[in-house]
Formats: structure tokens, sequence, C-alpha cells
């Protein structure tokens, strides 16, 4: 049908054959992965040569040219790029409408396609590049040369190197068959590519041929040797077809009106012997290396080298030699087509032979009669095969048991028993594999051992300055000589069987008993989770929290310890705990007691441990927290403190103050629990404890202002607290210097902030100096130690801390009382000066007093 509407298009008044070219390509072409149909790679071949015969070739090309720059990564959008690049990274060949190395079948095609590719490699400018590099850097290979390529041209895909045309062609030029037209212009396109010569191109004087530097690993060696021997064998060939008769084709002996203008085209007789002759001409062009060397005078060469097309080809002219194809026989092929095609239509119109009545194919009211009477013709259809109902390998999973937590739960139970076992199994293999291992170990040493043994020498005399001997010397010999113990080899050739045997076993693949659990596993937790995306209701999400704790019971060291198993628990865990746990609120005290109850469970667990879609629970399940404080489980406090968003908290619920307090308390209890110095394993909790403990204090300001300064005095005094702590409250306060709120310690003499954007009022300060020197007075008369040996020795880890919130106090009085002066110029400075002297007294007066003995 396709030639016959492309024969009817070239007819006058007719839309004319490109239009019927192009409307033909973009349907086949538009089928997802049509390149690999081969019967739309069949029509596709015929298109292309009705292309070719017609010299509309740029019809398709242009076509094919946009969905192949498509396919490379242009004009696409960056997921496909992306994909793509990996697929290519892989290991795997870039994609091209023609697969694997050539076609030896659509040859048309593969033709038109190879044209198509080779505008390509001429836009992106990429074989220029390559060519470039190879005739700069003589000891860079093909690969080096597209990867210089890639860098510098900067494509976002580059063809791999069995995707270059002058490989392409060559492989092309192999498997098309000897009888085809094409295959001479096959050939003149590899050795335009073989045979150019890029110097001049780069500034650099007329040198030998590209093409042998592409040929210089030895499996290109080898396939320019296959080459050879198939142009001597198609040469030969030709040269027995040369010799027949020629039998005028039917139907070929008139052309076309459109073509009695055309120069003739040789006869098949005298056609083949010039391709005999053509042949010969490439051999010796493929042989001769001399050519690569740069060191041929062209017009010097033997007649047979036909030197006039060697130097077209030099120049590289890409005129096609058109007098070597057999268009007559193409022309014949293409009505011949048409002339099957038309006698077929009428056939399928002629009178059937139980009907009486002619049918008007022309008159669309009698298009079913028409169907049925052709229908008629043929053998009536088979029946459909017979059905056979098959057990499904897995068992299908009702939608019953996504509603039951029992049944799901039973199902799930019996797929995770055989897991389980399957993981113990796994977990005793590798346990008797390390004890055979640490049994070879022990044995090995005593296969050899060393035994004292005696030899007897005599060593021969032959004398000296005529003296004879009076015989040989005999000569005893101790030594320890190497003795194998045959029974311990024994033991060892009975050890590594052993191993061997156990090492089968573990590379056997897993029954098939164990594979049906596994996808009857995960196919109930995906209809589950699919069935709840859908229409989420409270009774699927019981099932699904269900089965999350169902299969955390399941996990244990056997089943941590085996990777398959591992992997599969974790990612049901993950499916189902962010579906149906993750900030469900009444699922969080569970979670975390099951995290506490095993805590190698909390890197698993944790991710879906929300405290805060639980703001009633929160404090509860933050002291539970700290209740599990120690130094060998600082990982999981770690883990489970990062989830506690106490911000959001504090904003969201915005808890009264006795439940803050409770909460500042589990905090102060968990920073004494590491003491004055805590260990640097601790330190990431510890840290977190100290930033949750600046959050209430900042948060309604100064509500718990008062119960931090008496938790971090008292603390402080029986040295359970870190100086970081201080640190830590200081910077909230705004008491540091700049350098001390990034953290960094406070240099003597540093300008403390101002009052204008200070934390503390005036009267808190003033309330503060009171209340730390009362603090102070009677800490410093509590004890015998303090009485007589001062605060300094027991507050020497804080002393840097203190003196800086001291000093900021001191300093934010000053400042009051200064403001206060100037703007009542009629007070009496002398009395100011007084009361200021006597407070700041007061606050110092516990480090500094010295107590007589009778005091003390």
């Amino acid at each position: 049908m396709i030639p016959a509407h492309i024969s009817v298009s070239t007819q006058p008044n007719e839309v004319g054959p490109v239009a019927v070219l192009e409307f033909w390509v973009q349907a086949l072409i538009s089928q997802h992965l049509w390149y690999r149909e081969q019967p739309i790679l069949f029509l596709m071949d015929h298109l292309c040569k009705a292309a070719f015969q017609l010299m509309q070739e740029d019809c398709v090309q242009k076509l094919l040219y946009q969905q192949h720059k498509n396919a490379l990564g242009y004009h696409c959008d960056r997921s496909l790029l992306s994909s793509l690049v990996s697929w290519i990274v892989a290991g795997n060949i870039t994609p091209s409408f023609v697969e694997g190395l050539a076609t030896p079948t659509q040859v048309w095609f593969a033709w038109t396609v190879l044209n198509m590719e080779s505008i390509f490699e001429e836009d992106s400018q990429l074989r220029r590049v390559i060519e470039g590099e190879l005739v700069i850097n003589s000891a860079f290979t093909p690969d080096q040369a597209l990867k210089k390529a890639q860098t510098q041209l900067k494509l976002p895909i580059v063809p791999s190197l069995q995707r270059l045309l002058i490989y392409r062609w060559a492989h092309q030029a192999l498997v098309t068959p000897s009888d085809h037209p094409l295959l001479p212009l096959i050939w003149q396109k590899f050795f335009l590519l073989y045979l150019h010569r890029p110097g001049p191109q780069y500034g650099l004087p007329i040198d030998g041929c590209i093409g042998r530097r592409f040929f210089q690993s030895p499996a290109y060696i080898s396939l320019l040797k296959e080459m050879k021997r198939r142009l001597m064998e198609v040469a030969d060939f030709h040269h027995a077809a040369s010799k027949a008769l020629r039998v005028p084709a039917e139907g070929s002996e008139g052309l076309p009106e459109s073509q009695a203008g055309t120069p003739g085209y040789l006869t098949s007789p005298e056609l083949h012997t010039e391709l005999v002759r053509l042949f010969n001409v490439y051999i010796l062009w493929l042989e001769d290396e001399n050519f690569q060397k740069g060191d041929t005078y062209i017009p010097s060469l033997p007649k047979h080298y036909d030197i006039h097309r060697l130097a077209k080809v030099m120049q590289n002219q890409q005129d096609l030699w058109m007098e070597y194809l057999n268009m007559e026989r193409v022309y014949h092929e293409f009505q011949e087509t048409v002339g099957l095609w038309m006698q077929a239509k009428l056939e399928s119109h002629s009178i059937p032979c139980n009907l009486s009545v002619q049918l008007d194919f022309t008159d669309p009211l009698l298009a079913k009669e028409r169907v049925l009477s052709n229908l008629q013709k043929h053998e009536a259809p088979q029946p459909p095969l017979v059905l056979h109902p098959m057990k499904p390998p897995v068992p299908v999973i009702s939608s019953a048991a996504l509603l039951s937590q029992k049944d799901a739960i039973q199902l799930v139970c019996t797929d995770l028993n055989l897991l389980q076992q399957q993981a113990r199994t796994a977990a005793l293999r590798e346990s008797q594999q390390v004890a055979l291992d640490g049994e070879l170990l022990d044995t090995m040493p005593r296969q050899y051992v060393n035994r004292e043994e005696q030899a007897t020498l005599h060593l021969e005399c032959r004398g000296s300055s005529g003296k004879k001997c009076q015989g040989a010397a005999v000569v005893t010999v101790q030594f320890e000589g190497m003795h194998k113990n045959e029974a311990v080899t024994q033991q060892l050739h009975v050890l590594r069987k052993e191993v061997k045997q156990l090492q089968a076993e573990a590379a056997k693949p897993p029954s098939l008993n164990i594979v049906e659990a596994a996808v009857h596993a995960e196919n109930l937790i995906t209809a589950l989770v699919n069935a709840y995306k859908l229409q989420p209701t409270p009774g699927i999400q019981k099932v699904g929290i269900s089965l999350f704790f169902t299969i955390v019971d399941y996990v244990s060291d056997e089943t941590q310890r085996h990777p398959p198993t591992r992997q599969f628990f974790t990612s049901c865990i993950e499916i189902l705990g962010q579906v149906f746990i993750s900030g469900t609120k009444s699922e969080c005290k569970k979670v975390l007691a099951t995290i506490l109850k095993n805590s190698r469970l909390c890197s698993l667990l944790s991710p879906f441990f929300t405290p805060n879609a639980a703001p009633a629970e929160f404090i509860q399940l933050y002291e539970k927290v700290v209740k599990f404080l120690s130094e060998d489980n600082s990982d999981m406090i770690f883990m489970l403190l990062t989830k506690f968003d106490l911000k959001q908290w504090l904003s969201a619920t915005k808890p009264p103050l006795s439940d803050r307090t409770r909460l500042l308390e589990s905090i102060h209890l968990a920073l004494t629990a590491w003491g004055l110095e805590p260990d640097e394993d601790i330190l990431m909790p510890f840290n977190l404890f100290c930033k949750h403990w600046t959050y209430l204090l900042l948060y309604q300001f100064p509500d718990q202002y008062s119960d931090i300064l008496r938790l971090l005095m008292q603390s402080s005094a029986e040295q359970l607290l870190s100086p970081e702590c201080w640190k830590a409250t200081l910077r909230a306060l705004g008491c540091c210097a700049p350098s001390c709120q990034q953290g960094a310690a406070s240099a003597e003499g540093t300008v403390l902030p101002s009052s204008s954007d200070a934390l503390l009022s005036d009267k808190q300060v003033m309330e503060t100096i009171q209340w730390l020197s009362d603090f102070f007075h009677k800490l410093r008369l509590s004890k015998l130690d303090f009485k007589s040996f001062g605060l300094f020795s027991k507050w020497s880890p804080y002393m840097a801390d203190v003196k800086t919130f001291l000093g900021y106090l001191v300093k934010r009085l000053i400042d009051s009382e200064m403001a206060c002066l100037a703007q009542d110029p009629t007070a009496s400075r002398k009395a100011v000066l007084k009361s200021l002297h006597s407070v700041i007294v007061q606050l110092f007066k516990p480090w500094i007093l010295v107590l007589e003995d009778n005091e003390r």
C-alpha cells in the first residue's frame, strides 16, 4: 500500500512524494521503541528505499535527526537526560535506531540512519575535534580523544566509541549482502573517513590519512583483516556474476517519462565487471599503509589504484558514485511491489463464488457486505486456546485481610517465621564458619614439627704438600629436621572439606518458599498502604500499626546479621512507619518504650518517634528519655533528643509555668548526671540538653530565670555541673562579650554589651545581686571548709564564668545609677556612691571575707 501511495503522489496535481514520505515516517516513528519492532523496520526500509530512488532522503533524515537528538538528551527534560547518562555510564552503548553494530536485512534503513548520524557528527563537530586530538597528540587513543572532545565541546551526551561513524560504516559494509545495490556506496562512505587527511584543518602540513589511528587496538586490527577478506569475497561474487548471462527483468524494459532524460546506467554484465574493478581498488586502498604515513605522491601511483577517485576521497568530496548503483533494479523492485499491491487490491474486490450480486467497492453503504465478502474468501479462524486456570505462585491478598488485625498478623507472621528461620540458619552457618576457621588456625601450626636428628658425614681428605691423608674425616652433625604430622594433615583435610561444604551450602540460592514469603509479605504491605492512601480509615490504620510492631518484634540479632533479611525487615518497617506511625499521637509512647527496651532498635525506629505529635505527653516522654541516661547509651539518647522540637512545642502548646518547671528539672537532672567534665562520647546529647535549658530560659522571660539561677548555683556549689552550662546560660542572658556569644572564651577587659539591648531589667539586676550576695554569704558560712579556705577552691572550675556574670551585673548597676543621676541632678552623688559601694561590697564580701578563729 505504501509504495502505491508514493507512486500515486508523483502524478500531476497530487501532493507529491515528500508529503507522503513524511506522513508515513511520522506515523511509524511515533510508536514507542519503534526501532525494535521488525514490522516497522521492514516498512521503514521500503520507505527509505523509495526516498533514495526519488532523491528525497532529506525529508526522512530530518525527522530521524530530530528524534535522534532527543534520544541523546537535546531538547528534553533533565530527568530523561540524567537517566540516559547513568544508563551510558553503566557500560551500555549509546542508543541508535540501528541497534547492534549493523543490520544485514534493513540495509536501506541503515543507509539513511547512518547518513543522518553523520550529519549529527558533523554538526556537533565531534569528528573534527576527535581527529584534531589524534593529529595533535600522536600518543592519544581514540577513546582518549573522545573523552577530550566531550570536555571541550560540552555536549550533553557523547556517543560511545563503538558509535563513531568510521566503525558504523565498517560494520555495515561487512554484513551487507554482496548483491545489494548500496554496497559500493557504503564502502565509499567508509573510505571517505578512513582516507581522510585532517592535517591542513589544524595548520599542519598535509600528512597521512587518519583512518589507521582508529584501528590500532587488537580488536580493530582483526576487524581490518575481516574487511579485506569481505572485499575479496564480494569481488569474487561479482566476477562470477559477470560471467552469467543477463536475463531482462520483467517490466524493466521501459522507463517512466520522468527518467527519460537521466543518464543511462550500466547493464548487469558490465556493471558486475565494473564492480569487480572497484572492489579490487578498495582492497588496494585498504592494504596500502603508505597512505597513512603521508609520503605518497598520488599521481605517481599505478593505474589500477584509480588515482582519480582516490584523490576525490582524500579531498573529502562527498559526491556519491551513482554509476556503480543498479538503479534499474531498484526501480524494477519498486514497480513490482506496486504491481503486487494493485493486484491484491483488485482481487479483494472480485466477485465471490457464493455471491450472485456484484458489490460496488466505491459505495460506503456496502462496506459491511464487502468486509463479510472478503472474509468468506479465507479459512474460518481457529477457536481460541483452552484457558487452563493456573494457581498463582504467591497467594493473593484478600481485601478482608486488610481490615482484620488478626488475619493480617496471622498472614505476615507465617511469612516472617520463614524469613527469621532463614536468618537463623545463615547466622548458624556463619558461626560454624568462624569456628572452623578458628580450628584451622589452631591446627595448622601443628602440621609440621621439628625433631632432633643426627647424621654422620664423611669428609674426603685429598692431602696437601705431598702429605698423604689417613682417611676421610668422620663428622657427626646434630640438627632439628622438619617432619610432617600425618594425623594433623588428615585433620586439616577434613576441616577444609567441611569448610568447602559449608561454603557451597551458603552459595545456594534461597529456597522457593523463602522467596514466596518475602513477596507475599511485601504484597500485603503494599496493598495495605495503597488502600490507606486511597481511603485513610481508622480500621486500616490499626492494621498497619499492628503490622509495624509485629515486624519489629521479629527483629533480632540473627536478622540483623543476615544482610538480605536485614534489608527486607528495614524496608518493611520504613514503609509502615512512614505511613502509619510517624506523626501518630497514640503511638509515640509505645515506640519510645520499644526503643528503650531494646536499644539496638533505636536507629531503626527513631525516625518514626515524633513526640511533638503528642503535646500532652511531651514532658512525660522527655522524662522517660532522661531516666535512661548513661554513658553506654549516649548515641541512643542523642537520636531520641533530636526528635524533641522544644521550640515548636513551646510555641504551639504554650504550656503553663508548672509544666515548664517540671521539664526544667528533668533537663537539670540530665545535666548534673554527667558531672563536672562530661566525656567526649556524650558531648552531643549534652549540648542538646544545654540548648533545651536555654530555650526554657528565654521562653516568656523571666518566668524561669529565678529557677534556673537557683539550680545553676546549687549544682555548681557541689561541682555537679559542667562550666559549659554556665557559658550557655550567660550567652542566653547576653552577659557575654561578642566573642563569648560565638562560643569563644571572653578575654579579660572586654567591653560588655550595653543595657539598652540587655535581657535583664535594672530591677532584675538589683534583685539578682542581692540574691547572689545572700546565697554566697550563706554558702561561705555553711561548711567548715568554706569558712577556713574560702569559696575559690570549690568554685575554681566556674570562676571565669562567675567573674563574667558578676562583672556584668556590677556594670549594669553602675550604668543604671549613672542614668538616674543624669536624669536627677539634685540627687546626692556621694550618697549614690556610698550605696553602690555598699551593694558591691556585699556581693564580693563572701569571696574576700577573712573570718577570725572565734567566727569559724
